[in-house]
């Protein structure tokens, strides 16, 4: 997938470029630690992540997901201090669901312990973990990454 387009944000011009080779998941995974997130399990198999750079070419924001046939998980999603309350966040959730609608996703789970609102915001409706489907629950991010305590999200895209 070709770089999305450029945004202008309030303090920055952010372009995206999808993560293909291990040195740019080594950076998006340094961001990610940065961030307070989880990225030790995080690879380029089977997976569409997104680094988000300013004019510095620093990472400033991040948005992956990981696929499971007409399922995903979306994951790693991330904005800088600087600009959160920006609208970045939302635009990476946006590019993100494009990206799983060309994919031909149905469904979009998620895991979070402090975006639930922002998700709800965005359209994501809780779900118990016993209504995941299995192909998600068995997720290293599910099964082990995540706490138990952390809401479990789920958006129906067709």
């Amino acid at each position: 997938m070709p770089a999305t387009p450029h945004f202008a944000f309030m303090k920055e011009f952010i372009v995206s470029h999808p993560v293909t080779t291990e040195k740019q998941l080594h950076a998006l995974k340094e961001f990610l630690v940065s961030n307070l997130l989880p990225a030790h399990d995080l690879t380029l198999v089977n997976n569409f992540l997104l680094a988000y750079y300013n004019t510095h070419d620093t990472i400033v924001g991040s948005g992956g997901l990981e696929f499971y046939d007409n399922l995903s998980l979306l994951r790693s999603l991330a904005v800088s201090p600087g600009l959160r309350g920006q609208q970045l966040g939302k635009q990476i959730v946006s590019n993100l669901l494009d990206a799983a609608r060309q994919r031909k996703v149905n469904q979009v789970y998620l895991l979070t312990q402090t975006a639930s609102f922002f998700f709800q915001k965005l359209g994501f409706k809780p779900v118990t973990r016993e209504n995941v489907p299995m192909a998600i629950q068995k997720s290293s991010e599910f099964a082990t990454v995540c706490p138990s305590s952390a809401d479990v999200l789920m958006l129906q895209l067709a």
